[in-house]
C-alpha cells in the first residue's frame, strides 16, 4: 500500500516540476502563454507567508494526484487552512509542504516538496510524530530526485529520467556519512541564537564551508547525501521555532533518523521531533535541529558539560547564599545581644 502512495507522489512531483519549469517564477504566467488564475486563496497563507502563484498551482498539482489514490482518506497541505477530506474509505493520510523554499523561485534557484505518510482516517488520529509511517521528498533542481522511506525499507534515492519517463533508482538503501565537511544554518540570525547552539557552532563547527539555500529540503538533501548537520532552532526571535511541525519537521526527521542514526531534535534540550505532541493547529511551528552520528556525539558532550558547569556555579551560588545568610543571622544576633547589654547598663 506505501509503494502505491509513493508512485501517486512521484507522479505529483513530477507534475510540479513541469509546472516549476514552465511559470515565470515570481508572476505565474505560463511561458506557453496560457492564462492562468493566480491569488485566489489571498496574498499571505495561514502560516503567514507571502503566497506565489506557484505555490498554490504546485499545491493543486498534489491534490489531483492525490484523489487518484483511493487509499488516501485526506491530506494536510501549507497552503490550505484546515485538513481536507478526499475519500471516506481511505486508510492513510498524507501531510506535505508542496513548495518549499518558493522564495528561491524568483530567482531560478532549487526548491522541493516534503511528504509524510500517517495511518490513519482523520488527523485527530495523529499524536505525535512517532506515528509517523513512511515519508519522502522531491528536490526540483538541476534534476528531478526523489527520496522515499518507510518504517520497514531503506532511504532510497530516485531520479527521474524525462527522455524514458521513468524513475531510476541510483541508490537503494542510503546510510548518511558520519560527519561531513559543510554544515547549514542561517548565520545571519546569529545574535538571535541561544548560547548552547553559539557554542557548539563556535567550537564544534568552526572551519567547515556553510551551505545555506534558504530551502530547508534543499539543504537537508546535501547533507543527507554527504554529511553534515542543519540546525534552524528556536531563537529569541521565534521561540517557537520557524519550521512546521507537521509537514516539514517530522518527514524530514523521520527520512534523517531512518539514514543512519544521528539526532534530530526540537530543542537544546534534547527533545525528538518525533516526541513532539501534535497540536490541533496543523501550522505549529517547532525548532529543528539535525545532527549526524559525530556531531550529535559532538552536541551531546557539550550539553552534558555545560550541564557539569551550570550545576558547579549552581552549587557555588548556593554556598554563597548559605553563607551571606549565616552572616546575616550572626549579625542579627550580635546586634540583640548589644542591645541588651546597653539596657542594662
Amino acid at each position: 500500500e506505501l509503494r502505491s502512495i509513493e508512485a501517486v507522489l512521484k507522479v505529483a512531483s513530477v507534475a510540479v516540476y513541469n509546472c516549476v519549469q514552465s511559470h515565470v517564477g515570481w508572476t505565474g504566467q505560463d511561458l506557453n502563454n496560457a492564462k492562468i488564475e493566480t491569488g485566489k486563496r489571498g496574498a499571505v497563507n495561514k502560516s503567514g507567508d507571502q503566497v506565489l502563484a506557484l505555490d498554490e498551482l504546485a499545491d493543486e498539482c498534489i491534490e489531483n494526484a492525490l484523489k487518484s489514490c483511493p487509499l488516501i482518506a485526506g491530506f494536510a497541505s501549507e497552503e490550505r487552512d484546515d485538513f481536507v477530506t478526499l475519500n471516506r474509505d481511505g486508510k492513510y493520510l498524507v501531510v506535505f509542504d508542496p513548495l518549499d523554499g518558493s522564495q528561491n523561485v524568483p530567482p531560478g534557484i532549487s526548491v522541493g516538496a516534503i511528504y509524510g505518510i500517517f495511518r490513519a482516517t482523520s488527523i485527530d488520529a495523529v499524536k505525535k510524530g512517532d506515528d509517523i509511517v513512511a515519508a519522502g521528498y522531491a528536490i526540483f533542481s538541476t534534476a528531478l530526485q526523489f527520496v522515499f522511506t518507510t518504517e520497514s525499507s531503506p532511504v532510497c534515492v530516485s531520479q527521474y529520467c524525462f527522455e524514458r519517463n521513468i524513475w531510476m533508482a541510483f541508490i537503494n538503501d542510503h546510510i548518511r556519512p558520519s560527519i561531513g565537511k559543510t554544515y547549514a544554518i542561517n548565520e545571519g540570525s546569529s545574535a538571535n541564537w541561544d548560547e548552547p547552539i553559539s557554542r557548539f557552532v563556535a567550537q564544534h563547527l568552526r572551519g567547515r564551508s556553510v551551505r545555506w539555500m534558504c530551502c530547508m529540503v534543499t539543504d537537508i538533501h546535501r547533507q543527507l547525501l554527504q554529511g553534515g548537520c542543519f540546525l534552524y532552532p528556536c531563537d529569541s526571535k521565534y521561540p517557537q521555532g520557524r519550521l512546521r511541525l507537521l509537514y516539514e519537521a517530522i518527514p524530514l526527521a523521520f527520512i534523517w533518523e531512518r539514514a543512519g542514526g544521528g539526532l534530530a531534535l526540537a530543542t537544546v534540550k534534547g527533545q525528538r521531533i518525533l516526541d513532539v505532541p501534535i497540536s490541533k493547529d496543523i501550522h505549529a511551528r517547532c525548532g529543528v535541529i539535525f545532527l549526524g552520528q559525530e556531531e550529535a556525539t559532538l552536541f551531546s558532550n557539550m550539553s552534558k558539560k555545560t550541564g557539569l558547569v551550570k550545576s558547579i556555579k549552581q552549587h557555588e551560588e548556593n554556598i554563597v547564599e548559605k553563607e551571606f545568610d549565616l552572616l546575616h543571622t550572626a549579625l542579627a544576633i550580635s546586634t540583640v545581644v548589644l542591645l541588651a547589654l546597653f539596657l542594662t547598663k
